[in-house]
């Protein structure tokens, strides 16, 4: 998992990250770390984040506008405000906030929060054997697409690289059900999250690549992808 931590008071953003380290450290867990006092640095690498530690009076913005701006590009990501003033509360959950910690940060709170966070991603983690018999385990946010040759699947990665199993595509569409999976025609199915646009048949993806829009699944696949981006928006 990649926490990234936003505060442009210097010693706010020193506190809060040793908590993260401590936190993973007490509970032997992985996480890569990421400090950021100023948000142009933090949008650079928003796309990766799963969680976001942000606080919500910033220099010549809010943390409140900042999270209507990355939910446009990660709306898997969750967010946690934390700010000395509880007032902002409110208006926090209404851009779609995951929890809001009122500062000094109580440490038990975070790292409840925290677990909650891991929780939700572990759930949406799953162990796969590839060809070669080796055991995988991904993250189903992770999954660009997945196209379909004869009995064998090829996992597409956000970091382009791949997965090669045996699975079939109606097994991989009810494990992927409600995930903003779509077939894009009847041999591979895209993560609508990381399609960047779609242009007669051909759906472009934020990772550079790109896949074959058939005209049987073109209305469904276009009506999912803005009603995706309505919701963003």
């Amino acid at each position: 998992m990649k926490i990234a931590i936003c505060d442009d008071q210097i010693n706010e953003l020193e506190k809060i990250n040793q908590l993260v380290e401590e936190y993973c450290c007490f509970n032997k867990y992985k996480a890569d770390i990421y400090a950021y006092s100023d948000v142009n640095s933090l949008m650079h690498h928003i796309d990766d984040i799963n969680c976001l530690i942000l606080d919500v009076l910033l220099y010549k913005t809010t943390g409140l506008e900042v999270a209507r701006q990355i939910f446009q590009r990660n709306k898997d990501i969750k967010i946690i405000f934390c700010s000395t003033n509880p007032e902002y509360s409110l208006e926090a959950f209404e851009v779609n906030a995951f929890r809001y910690l009122v500062k000094p940060i109580d440490k038990l709170k975070l790292f409840g929060y925290l677990d909650e966070v891991r929780k939700y991603y572990m759930e949406l983690s799953i162990c796969v054997n590839d060809i070669n018999h080796r055991q995988r385990t991904m993250s189903l946010f992770d999954v660009c697409y997945i196209d379909m040759q004869g009995r064998k699947s090829t996992i597409h990665l956000k970091d382009k690289t791949t997965i090669i199993m045996v699975r079939q595509m109606k097994e991989w569409i009810s494990i992927l059900d409600g995930l903003g999976f779509y077939l894009s025609h009847k041999g591979v199915l895209v993560n609508l999250k990381y399609v960047l646009g779609i242009e007669d048949d051909i759906v472009t993806l934020k990772n550079g690549e790109s896949v074959y829009l058939s005209r049987s699944y073109r209305k469904d696949f276009q009506k999912a992808f803005f009603d995706m981006l309505g919701e963003i928006l």
